[in-house]
């Protein structure tokens, strides 16, 4: 089965510096995508595809080829997501248009190498005809199974997140009966199974995070108001939002975690 792990690493502070520069690289990436595909449809009247983005970003980056793909990848999904959202009547999603300053920088499995200490090679490709060095991070537990890809990604610090293969497959379900789902606020979650059983797990704990992370997101935003963008007092109320958004967001993961786990129990049962 194909499972994820965001996990912690170490590295010196030029790796460090060069991978946040990667991740700048990334937002220019995705910067060029929506002026490039602008450009194709005034000139066309069609929208851009795959084959003809990724030739116009070719080496143009100095990152692995791959990881410049897998932006463009990213691009297209969302432009196509959002066009058949708008479809199906959501008239107010809005197709890629934002500028970006910062974005997940993906290497696919030829663009990194795990050695069996723990150390990870990132590559960076080719630059200028010239190979350039990649960067090497450390990482003291990796899971258990083939790695498929790896993203860089900052929650409070910079983490690697691991899509792997453990080798298990899907278990058969042991029986013959089947049960509905009904995802809500009010409660979490609601089911009911082809024997007459249900369950009804309440979000009281889901909505008291969102109740108090709103609050203190309110009161946060108020001063940073009152403040000059990027003054000393901005950057510290931004960092107090940062931490809250961050701690809110592991405390909802744990409470679906705990939810989705005592719906799983009770089908098992």
């Amino acid at each position: 089965m194909i499972r994820t792990a965001k996990v912690a690493f170490t590295a010196s502070r030029s790796t460090i510096d060069a991978l946040f520069a990667l991740n700048r690289f990334s937002a220019e990436v995705w910067n060029m995508c929506l002026a490039e595909a602008k450009v194709y449809h005034q000139q066309t009247g069609q929208w851009i595809g795959k084959t003809e983005l990724q030739k116009r970003l070719k080496r143009r980056f100095p990152m692995h080829s791959q990881s410049i793909q897998a932006v463009c990848h990213k691009y297209l999904w969302a432009r196509d997501s959002a066009h058949q959202a708008r479809k199906e009547g959501h008239t107010n999603v809005r197709y890629p248009y934002k500028q970006k300053k910062y974005f997940n920088t993906k290497w696919a499995a030829d663009g990194f190498t795990i050695h069996p200490n723990g150390r990870i090679s990132l590559s960076r490709g080719i630059w200028e005809g010239k190979r350039q060095a990649p960067l090497v991070v450390r990482v003291t537990q990796l899971p258990a199974g083939t790695v498929k890809e790896i993203e860089l990604v900052y929650d409070r610090g910079l983490h690697l997140c691991l899509t792997y293969d453990d080798g298990k497959k899907a278990p058969n379900p042991p029986g013959s009966h089947t049960c509905a789902i009904d995802p809500g606020e009010i409660h979490t979650l609601a089911a009911v199974a082809t024997t007459g059983d249900s369950l009804i797990v309440t979000g009281r704990k889901i909505r008291s995070i969102h109740r108090l992370r709103n609050k203190k997101l309110a009161e946060l935003q108020r001063k940073m108001s009152k403040c000059q963008k990027y003054s000393r007092q901005w950057k510290r109320y931004n960092r107090a939002k940062q931490y809250l958004l961050s701690k809110s967001k592991r405390q909802l993961q744990d409470a679906l975690h705990k939810t989705t786990k005592q719906f799983v129990e009770w089908v098992v049962a």
